[in-house]
């Protein structure tokens, strides 16, 4: 038992599909293949979010790369918001019920990570064909709780009720649940009521081989121009309405215009041209478009603080698993993290300092206290988040975490 596992996530990358690289499935799936386990993915031909897409000639391919990979026909659209992604829901479901049979091994164990989660259905359905093989629900994403925050719908939306319904047929009907978040089991108590379940927390966390054995050198001018006594704040990611990025551009217009101080945003999104237009042109606040992640350690090098921030929503209070705040606790830099998240592992792990969310002035407080702090202190938070990261976040330690899950199954 528990010696064949399919992982299914429409979005998920490998170096055998893009050179996007690696993704928490694909660098998981190596690590149980190395206990033994064979490990079988199931993604979409086309993923938005990493942007990628596989060249399809017919509706499926099966890659023998270094994991197995079932690829399922989907369509290129440029928007999330976009109809066609939601037919690329139905269109994976349809396909993943008559795919497996002759392509891959008879599961033992199935992971749905989320979103989306109609597949639910595939999986159920694979449930009743192999009755002995076990359901895990991962979630990465609280849906729909997550557009009901940040996406201006309502419960009335039928798209809202579909998922709402998709939700408690996942966690109702899994056998264990995992999510990246770690205060997510008070969500889903919310929402099964007395129904008992099992939970794990495993968080993102960061490849190693994937990472930073693959860094490579990059010039930033703009930045290591700037005078010697510069204090450079960093962003790099996504640019989008979840991030809240304005607060600490208007932190910067109304403080450190011409001063030592300066702002670095790296990334593409939705919400950069008003970003831009917010920054009005100040000369402390500088833009760079989007790099391939081998660039990446060296712009946060050149940084002294890295920044992210988050909005004063209640979906935050079951917690993050950004990717990039696991890049930057690598890095050894401290972090100025804006949110009002409980029990975050920049608190946790001592490597930066927690600022008021959607608040510019606390943001100005927060980094001007930052610049006061001594060399060896801010040396010093650097190492913690580094340490916390390797001793707990790698994903070889995730890993071993994921099969005490299956080991439980087993029981």
């Amino acid at each position: 038992m528990g010696k064949n596992i399919w992982i299914v996530n429409e979005h998920l990358t490998s170096p055998d599909l893009s050179e996007n690289g690696h993704s928490r499935h694909f660098t998981l799936g190596l690590e149980f293949i190395k206990q033994g386990y064979d490990v079988s993915l199931i993604t979409s031909s086309f993923s938005h979010n990493p942007k990628r897409k596989v060249r399809l000639f017919g509706l499926m391919r099966t890659i023998d790369g270094r994991i197995r990979t079932l690829v399922l026909k989907g369509f290129k659209h440029e928007k999330s918001s976009s109809i066609i992604r939601i037919l690329n829901w139905i269109l994976f479901v349809l396909l993943f019920f008559f795919a497996p049979f002759t392509r891959l091994p008879k599961p033992d164990i199935i992971i749905l990570s989320s979103t989306p989660m109609l597949p639910v259905y595939n999986v159920l359905f694979f449930k009743w064909i192999y009755p002995k093989c076990k359901f895990i629900f991962e979630t990465r994403d609280l849906w729909p709780l997550t557009p009901k925050s940040i996406g201006n719908y309502t419960d009335k939306s039928i798209f809202i009720k579909v998922l709402t319904h998709l939700e408690r047929k996942c966690y109702a009907k899994a056998d264990y649940i995992v999510s990246v978040l770690k205060n997510a089991d008070q969500h889903i108590k919310e929402i099964l009521g007395k129904q008992p379940f099992k939970f794990k927390w495993i968080s993102n966390g960061i490849d190693l081989n994937g990472f930073s054995k693959k860094q490579k050198q990059h010039d930033w001018e703009a930045l290591s121009q700037l005078p010697k006594d510069s204090i450079i704040v960093g962003y790099a990611g996504t640019i989008g309405n979840a991030n809240a990025m304005e607060y600490i551009v208007q932190a910067f217009n109304e403080n450190f215009k011409n001063s030592r101080y300066y702002l670095s945003i790296l990334g593409e999104g939705a919400e950069k041209k008003s970003l831009q237009a917010l920054a009005n042109g100040n000369p402390n606040i500088i833009f760079f478009d989007a790099v391939q992640r081998d660039y990446l350690m060296s712009y946060y090098q050149i940084c002294d603080v890295l920044y992210l921030s988050w909005r004063d929503v209640d979906l935050y209070k079951y917690g993050i698993a950004a990717n990039k705040l696991f890049e930057y606790m690598f890095t050894k830099k401290p972090i100025l993290m804006s949110c009002n998240i409980p029990e975050n592992i920049v608190d946790e792990s001592n490597c930066g300092v927690i600022s008021a969310p959607e608040n510019s002035d606390d943001i100005a407080l927060k980094i001007r206290s930052m610049s006061q702090l001594t060399k060896e202190e801010l040396v010093q938070l650097g190492r913690n988040g580094y340490t916390y990261l390797i001793e707990r976040l790698t994903y070889e330690k995730l890993a071993k975490d994921y099969m005490e899950v299956f080991q439980a199954l087993e029981r």
